[in-house]
């Protein structure tokens, strides 16, 4: 799996636990949701090191907009690289 397919993966998921998480009502399924969405961002922060800055972590934790906007700007980053 190259990058690109890793990181539109990652958006995928992300824009699946967005679309669910409000209307879920349970405790503790939101909870396995909050650990999945993690997950998620330690997988994209980990395998997209050299373009990411550490500090950028918290607020993808708190925003899931800036999380997708993030991993978009990443993909062009890596769509710049390929051009070059």
């Amino acid at each position: 799996m190259t990058a690109i397919e890793s990181i539109f993966e990652i958006k995928s998921a992300v824009l699946e636990l967005v679309r669910y998480t409000p209307l879920l009502k349970d405790a503790i399924v939101k909870k396995k949701v909050q650990e999945k969405y993690l997950k998620l961002i330690d997988r994209f922060f980990r395998e997209n090191e050299s373009f990411v800055k550490p500090e950028q972590w918290y607020s993808c934790l708190h925003d899931q907009d800036y999380f997708i906007a993030l991993m978009d700007e990443v993909v062009e980053h890596y769509y710049l690289e390929v051009e070059d």
